[in-house]
């Protein structure tokens, strides 16, 4: 794992994240279309929605914003992150190992959709997989 000082905020980005590299996957575009290809599969699907629900017009753009930063910066893009590590973010939301599977599932079609396969849509997904310690907090 590297730890990276976010403008005086500490996150964690494992090494398998920044050894996919951002040019590999097809750079800032490629990663702003899995966004938003990926965004709305998640808030609408009836498992995950929930994690969604109530929040404005205005802060459903900054979330995938903020996704978009994370990624970019995660996979050694030039990009600012600015938002809370992963672990702060998602704690105390109680998401499941099920949950998470539902999440990798939507993930999988919005690599697939765009045409990333091979060893790229294999290191993506296994970059996200590091991050599950910190997003699931109920093991199965």
């Amino acid at each position: 794992m590297s730890w990276i000082d976010l403008t005086g905020k500490v996150a964690v980005v494992t090494g398998a994240m920044r050894d996919v590299g951002l040019d590999r996957l097809g750079g800032h575009d490629v990663v702003s279309a899995f966004v938003e290809d990926l965004m709305p599969r998640l808030t609408g699907d009836p498992t995950l929605a929930v994690y969604w629900k109530g929040k404005s017009r205005d802060s459903m753009r900054k979330d995938k914003q903020l996704l978009l930063e994370f990624l970019c910066m995660a996979f050694g893009g030039p990009s600012a992150y600015l938002g809370r590590d992963m672990k702060t973010s998602h704690e105390g939301l109680g998401i499941t190992d099920d949950e998470w599977d539902v999440f990798a599932v939507h993930a999988v079609a919005t690599l697939d959709k765009l045409g990333i396969s091979g060893s790229e849509k294999s290191e993506f997904l296994a970059a996200a997989s590091s991050l599950k310690p910190d997003i699931v907090e109920v093991p199965r």
